[in-house]
């Protein structure tokens, strides 16, 4: 049997499965359900958790703000949705760490694709050494040098049976090359 691949997910993927308002949230629902059925790591930023707490719990407050003024208990309410957003990613993914490397990588993707944000999740890619990345970021979907998939797109691949593993031993792929070459100074 091959090696399951490494699903990275996007921020974006994130919070369409936890907030109400998200049009891409059965489709995230389906693909996180899929993958814990059959064993397939799921991987993201560690940065995406602070993301996905920090607009979990704006949009609970928002919700509440909309029967009038936020009372202290649904404060309470909305930072522990957040912070159960955030551990519930953990118990189902991995977190991605970063370090100086992953900037200096990151950098490197500034010329195609400007966002530091998605840099950065390029660089954990890397990192992580994952087979596809899942987002719903147009933008991302055709900067990555990584096969970028959609939610659904995700899914009927895995489903189909079509979805490889990208071990790879490419060291102009991994973050720690690049921290390497920075300093040491030698040329890329």
């Amino acid at each position: 049997m091959s090696a399951q691949p490494i699903l990275f997910v996007d921020t974006c993927v994130w919070l369409d499965l936890y907030l109400l308002d998200r049009p891409g949230k059965r489709a995230a629902q389906a693909l996180v359900r899929h993958a814990l059925d059959h064993d397939i790591p799921l991987v993201y930023a560690s940065h995406s958790a602070l993301d996905v707490y920090a607009k979990a719990g704006i949009c609970a407050k928002r919700l509440f703000r909309e029967g009038g003024t936020l009372t202290d208990g649904q404060a309470h309410a909305a930072r522990t949705f957040a912070w159960d957003c955030a551990t519930q990613m953990r118990e189902v993914a991995t977190p991605v760490p970063a370090d100086v490397s992953d900037f200096y990588y990151a950098e490197k993707y500034r010329p195609l694709h400007g966002d530091l944000e998605d840099d950065l999740v390029l660089a954990g890619c890397s990192r992580a050494k994952a087979s596809y990345l899942v987002t719903t970021d147009k933008r991302l979907l055709r900067h990555a040098d990584i096969s970028a998939k959609t939610p659904p797109e995700m899914l009927a691949l895995l489903e189909s049976g079509l979805a490889r593993s990208a071990v790879t031993e490419d060291a102009a792929h991994d973050s720690t090359y690049y921290l390497r070459k920075w300093l040491t100074n030698e040329p890329l």
